[in-house]
Order: C-alpha cells, then structure tokens, then sequence
C-alpha cells in the first residue's frame, strides 16, 4: 500500500489532534518548519512500512507529525528518496510554490533519512476524489491549483501523476492530498526527476500563474545541484527552457490575459 494511501486512512483521529496541536501556536512558515523537522526531538513513533515511521516531534515550544523514511545502507538506491525529495521541496520553495511538503535530510537511529512534515487537515487525495466523482466548490480555483502542480510535474519529470487517460485512476494521484479547504499539499517525490530532455504532454498546459512563470524565468539549478546527478540537472534545464518557451508561445498566440492568472499566495 502506497504510503500516502496510509496516510489517508489513518487521518480521520490523527487529524483532529494534529489539528489541536496546531491551534495552540501560531503557524510556522517554511524555513521554520525546515529547522523544527531538522532539530525536534521524536517524542513517540510507530512504524509504518519497513524503514518507514510516524512520529511525534517535539522542539519544547510546540509537537507535530512527520514522517521518517531511512536509507537501506545495504541498497544504494535507497538513498534516492533522501536527494529527490529534497530536491523538489527547494524547487518549489525557489518557485514559492508552497505546494510540496517541508522535508530535510537529518541522521535518525544512526542513519541517513529524509523527515517530511506531516499534511495538516487533509480530507482525502486527489485519487479518492476522482473516485468518488467529488467536484471541488471552487472549480476555477480548483484549475488553477492544478495547473501549477501540471507545471510543476512537468518540470520535475514526475512519473507518478501521469495525465494519460488511462492513468486516470491508477496510478499514484494518492500523493496528491487534498485539504479540508481544498488546498493542494504534494508528497512523495521519489519517481521524479527523470533525464527526459521534453515535456510529457505539453497540451495539457494551457495556463500557468504569473509569478510561478517569471521564477521559471530566473530559476537556477544551482538550487538542487548537490541532490542531483549531471545527467538529471541537464533534463531539469531543458524542461525548464521548454516550459518557458511553451507559455511564451501560448501567450504570443491566445493573449497574456488567456493564459497567466494569479494564484492566491500559499502560507
């Protein structure tokens, strides 16, 4: 069962405790929740895969869940989801995106691992939505949002949330959760960053927020150099340049007003 899956079920208490933790302290922006997840103690755990825990963080001033995936020493591989995960949380935090979960690669038990905030108040994920045929309240918000994560997605290379039709249902939109106020929150990022050198379906973009592009514009992979290998690095640049060009054929040929719009800023 894919993690995310988990997550999904076990909220139902979990989230109206975490919620009450929350509550009682102000809300913490994305550096500060990088630094809580890198120094809190862990207070309670229980495992949720193998090399997979739940735990309670306490830094003294307030507790909040995350989640503990480490690296198998004995698989190189493994540590894949240490330098990808990290990887995409400074993308969008260098695109203030705010849509990926805060993670940090830290030593727990003695080993290497990557600690991911965990979702507050979240309902259900994108493919239980699907699923059960729930329309969003907001249906033009709704698009916006998820413009950005196609964007998004499209920059990283991310095989998980393929827009193919018959992938509609099947493959892992689970990582994709959805908030009680219907905020996006993206987890899981392992699969991404393939080496493609285009975009999967660029038909599929047909807006991208005004801001979101211009730091597309400005964007240096210099931010995730130490988590990427050369030939990853050079397929994030290409899809970089291809978005760019993309949106500024789009705009050239429909009009700036048909295809940017503003996102609402994400705390």
């Amino acid at each position: 069962m894919p993690l995310a899956v988990l997550i999904i079920l076990l909220l139902p208490a979990a989230g109206r405790a975490q919620d009450q933790s929350s509550a009682a302290s102000p809300p913490l922006n994305h550096a500060e929740k990088e630094e809580f997840l890198r120094n809190a103690a862990i207070a309670s755990e229980r495992e949720l895969f193998p090399r997979t825990l739940r735990v309670s963080l306490d830094d003294g001033k307030r507790k909040h869940d995350a989640t503990i995936q480490i690296v198998d020493s004995g698989n190189p591989s493994s540590r894949d989801v240490i330098r990808l995960s990290v990887a995409a949380c400074l993308l969008d935090k260098a695109l203030e995106l705010n849509l990926v979960q805060p993670c940090v690669e830290r030593t727990v038990k003695g080993q290497a691992a990557v600690v991911t905030w965990w979702a507050d108040g979240t309902a259900m994920s994108e493919q239980e939505r699907r699923r059960r045929n729930i329309d969003p309240p907001d249906v033009d918000g709704w698009n916006k949002q998820m413009q950005a994560v196609r964007v998004f997605d499209e920059l990283i290379s991310n095989s998980y949330r393929s827009t193919s039709p018959e992938f509609y249902l099947t493959t892992l939109w689970d990582n994709l959760l959805i908030t009680r106020d219907w905020k996006i929150s993206l987890t899981d990022h392992k699969a991404a960053f393939r080496i493609a050198r285009q975009l999967e379906n660029p038909a599929s973009l047909v807006r991208c927020d005004r801001t979101l592009l211009a730091r597309l514009r400005e964007l240096k992979i210099d931010t995730v150099r130490p988590y990427l290998t050369p030939e990853e690095l050079d397929g994030l640049e290409s899809r970089r340049q291809l978005l760019v060009k993309h949106f500024d054929e789009q705009i050239a040929l429909r009009g700036e007003s048909a295809v940017l719009y503003d996102l609402p800023p994400r705390p």
